[in-house]
């Protein structure tokens, strides 16, 4: 009968043990990759919830940062103009900066964003998902 009870508790502490592993916690800091395609600076700069960040990423070139997990306003500097948002940074995302003569389309993973500044005026917010513009 002991033995059998001791059996059943391993199983259950084993079991358990699986569950938690197998459940991924949500850490505090986002991943933020910026991949610079021009031929100029990037330069986002974050303001949110306390935090501030001023990212810059030379040309042709690809950065990943880590910051905190927030929905941020955001000013981006490139091509010899600025455009000012919002960033959500609640997951992982990635934005891409085509380069600066060549219009492009959003299409693709979700998280995954291309930004062209030329054209975000004439365009509306719903064009971008986690990276919206005022």
């Amino acid at each position: 009968m002991r033995k059998k009870f001791l059996l059943i508790l391993i199983s259950i502490l084993i079991g358990s043990g699986l569950l938690v592993a197998a459940a991924p916690t949500k850490t505090v800091l986002a991943r933020l990759e910026i991949r610079n395609r021009t031929d100029q600076v990037v330069k986002v700069s974050l303001n949110g919830e306390g935090k501030f960040y001023f990212l810059t990423v030379n040309p042709y070139e690809t950065k990943i940062f880590t910051v905190e997990r927030a929905v941020y306003s955001q000013t981006t500097f490139l091509c010899g103009s600025s455009a000012s948002g919002v960033l959500d940074m609640t997951s992982n995302v990635r934005l891409v900066f085509p380069p600066c003569n060549r219009r492009t389309t959003n299409t693709g993973t979700p998280t995954i964003e291309k930004i062209h500044l030329s054209d975000t005026i004439n365009t509306s917010t719903s064009r971008y998902r986690r990276y919206q513009f005022e």
